[in-house]
């Protein structure tokens, strides 16, 4: 990369972090190309972005970024992984990796909901319902109040046919 080329990575990155609602830096070492591809296209189906990022261009960036202390975490080979999205569904994708089985993915530090994060604060924020969950629940319980309502309103005039079905068969038998 030439010089203009990094400076357009530097500022085209700074733009994507300064709109992250997560991120997490990663060590990938050990990831042959056919695990680093899987990797990617499954995070891009889910609007995660990953970049693998030289230090001294990802230091730049975490210095014009809220997340400066991230910056101490850059050593080895590492890859950025962020999202705009919503922050819990996109820790939720790194966590399905990084517990696969024989895939050697490292959590080394990260940030989400405007703050910086351990890797056992990353695995606590995945395993809490997403957006998305979370709107599909409240939909339910807004749903619950009125359903039950309808089925308590169905439920009395079928109470009052069986109770008066049974009136009748008890007065046909009196008379019999």
């Amino acid at each position: 990369m030439n010089r203009s080329e990094k400076e357009a990575f530097v500022t085209h990155l700074t733009e994507g972090i300064g709109q992250a609602q997560a991120l997490a830096l990663m060590s990938f070492s050990r990831l042959n190309v056919e695990q680093m591809t899987a990797f990617r296209l499954s995070l891009s189906k889910r609007n995660v972005k990953v970049k693998v990022v030289k230090n001294t261009l990802a230091k730049r960036v975490f210095d014009q970024s809220p997340y400066k202390e991230v910056a101490q975490h850059l050593d080895g080979p590492t890859m950025l992984v962020y999202s705009p999205a919503d922050p819990v569904a996109t820790v939720k994708a790194m966590w399905e990796w990084a517990d696969k089985e024989n895939f050697n993915l490292k959590i080394k530090a990260g940030a989400a909901l405007g703050q910086i994060m351990t890797e056992l604060q990353l695995k606590a924020l995945s395993k809490l319902p997403g957006k998305n969950e979370m709107f599909v629940g409240f939909l339910w319980a807004l749903k619950s109040g009125p359903t039950r309502f309808l089925y308590a309103l169905q439920d009395a005039p079928r109470r009052m046919a069986y109770a008066l079905d049974a009136l009748k068969a008890k007065k046909e038998k009196e008379s019999t």
